[in-house]
């Protein structure tokens, strides 16, 4: 299913302020990543100007809403308008994140981390399936940062990641700086947890920068990728058939060129000869 998906390359995740800069260096980004909630209930001009993107690059829906992990199927609705969007942007998949943003009768607005426990992966992999049997396009769950183990798990959060994707056939959107991230905070291997989960449905990666704050490692989008991300980068390259990288960048932006820079070193981790069984190189 995935060894059939187009190989985007490099890309970055489109942000309104940066529209000029991101437009003048269309030949250094091979595609961009939306955030498909800022449209799904967008005025008509607004989805004209998103799909006039389709001209100059790639488009990949990336959602923040869907909530995968509430005890409740996704609405309907909500599907149908992310369904249309998929459509009309041509994107060769979409992807939201493998946590819950709303309880059934409250919106959080914030990625919050699951129970790793029997019950919610039953929730998890059923809303999955409803999703994708209503949207016709390979469906992506990205890992997500937290900052405390939820007591009362059952499984390791990479027991949790593989079982939801070996059940529901979902593809992985490896985010390697959430990764780096919680093994900070939370005092584990990231190459022990890299090792332990399919790499294999490994279909897009995402990197970017974050920053201590209180004496935690934040998720911010705001800085420059550690050093420490590029060798995870590089580790999962090394194993997985990746088709895309994406850069995230929020807020603090710097210099467009040093976004640029960040995207074409990515690009050329991607292009790099690898060792292929035999002793050989590809």
């Amino acid at each position: 299913m995935f060894d059939e998906l187009p190989e985007l390359g490099a890309g970055l995740g489109y942000r309104m302020p940066l529209h000029e800069q991101t437009m003048a260096a269309a030949d250094e980004i091979d595609f961009l990543e939306i955030i498909s909630d800022q449209y799904l209930y967008a005025a008509p001009d607004k989805v004209d100007r998103l799909l006039a993107l389709r001209e100059s690059f790639p488009l990949i829906p990336h959602g923040v809403g869907l909530s995968i992990g509430t005890d409740v199927l996704p609405d309907p609705n909500y599907l149908s308008r992310l369904a249309a969007l998929v459509e009309r942007t041509g994107a060769p998949w979409f992807s939201d994140h493998l946590s819950f943003t709303k309880t059934p009768e409250t919106n959080i607005d914030q990625l919050t981390p699951l129970w790793f426990t029997e019950e919610s992966l039953r929730i998890v992999c059923r809303n999955v399936k409803e999703v994708t049997t209503r949207i016709d396009a390979p469906f992506l769950l990205e890992n997500i940062t937290y900052y405390a183990e939820l007591p009362g798990g059952e499984m390791s959060e990479a027991e949790f990641t593989t079982r939801v994707l070996e059940e529901t056939g979902a593809g992985l959107l490896l985010d390697v700086n959430n990764v780096w991230v919680n093994s900070i905070n939370l005092g584990f291997d990231p190459y022990e947890f890299l090792d332990a989960i399919p790499l294999e449905r490994t279909v897009q990666i995402h990197i970017a920068g974050g920053k201590e704050i209180g004496g935690m490692l934040v998720d911010t989008h705001s800085e420059p990728v550690d050093e420490e991300v590029w060798k995870l980068l590089g580790h999962v390259l090394d194993r997985a058939p990746v088709k895309a990288v994406l850069l995230e960048w929020d807020q603090g932006w710097p210099e467009f060129g040093e976004i640029v820079d960040h995207v074409r070193r990515a690009r050329d981790l991607m292009r790099r000869e690898r060792p292929v069984p035999g002793g050989t190189s590809a």
